[in-house]
């Protein structure tokens, strides 16, 4: 009986290991997929998020060109052709055509080209929370290492820079570390009256006195 068991007993443990060795290879593709949507909508997030930047930037540039061109012609009205400063009823004259030449400059001109150029010196070169890698559970950074291990090595293989890490392990920000960063009417009213409270991104303003009404 036992020769007889000793085969079975064999096979049930075989098959226990491959259905464990099968489950965790289902595991950890599917981490693997769970990163890889993580890392594409961190990349969306951070496009967009910088292109409204850029976008802005022109924006201002643009404002900023109009508002010196006014003082450039106020100064040369008074100061060359002693004639008063420019009044409001001029400004619909000045107005009017910098709109127009802005939207030309985004049919017809090079607006968009700047604003993407610009878009990849934010992204690259300068330092904001979006760019920052983002917070994983520590649970996920072995499959995390092991994608990035994987796919740096495939870069260096053809000479090219390994991608910096997006992504993070080490313990986030407190409650009370987000609170010293908001503004200071927040800060106040959290201190005084109210509790803040940051719940998966939310805020909700609880008053603190009477126990009471969110």
């Amino acid at each position: 009986a036992s020769a007889m068991g000793s085969p079975f007993s064999a096979a049930r443990e075989a098959v226990d290991d491959a259905a464990k060795s099968v489950e965790e290879r289902v595991e950890q593709v599917l981490m693997q997929k769970k990163l890889m949507e993580l890392k594409q909508l961190k990349m969306q997030r951070d496009v967009q998020l910088a292109t409204k930047i850029a976008g802005t930037r022109d924006t201002v540039h643009w404002m900023g060109g109009f508002l010196t061109g006014m003082i450039g012609i106020n100064v040369f009205k008074m100061a060359v052709l002693r004639t008063g400063a420019l009044t409001i009823s001029h400004f619909p004259f000045l107005a009017v055509p910098t709109v127009f030449a802005y939207q030309c400059d985004m049919a017809y001109g090079t607006k968009m080209e700047r604003v993407y150029k610009e878009t990849r010196s934010i992204l690259r070169n300068e330092k904001h929370w979006f760019n920052e890698p983002m917070v994983l559970p520590p649970y996920l950074e072995p499959a995390y290492r092991a994608i990035q291990d994987s796919h740096n090595a495939k870069l260096t293989a053809i000479g090219r820079k390994p991608d910096k890490d997006w992504a993070r392990f080490e313990a986030d920000i407190t409650d009370s570390e987000i609170l010293d960063h908001t503004y200071p009417i927040t800060k106040s009213l959290a201190q005084r009256q109210y509790s803040v409270l940051y719940e998966e991104g939310d805020v909700q303003i609880l008053r603190a006195s009477n126990g009471g009404d969110k």
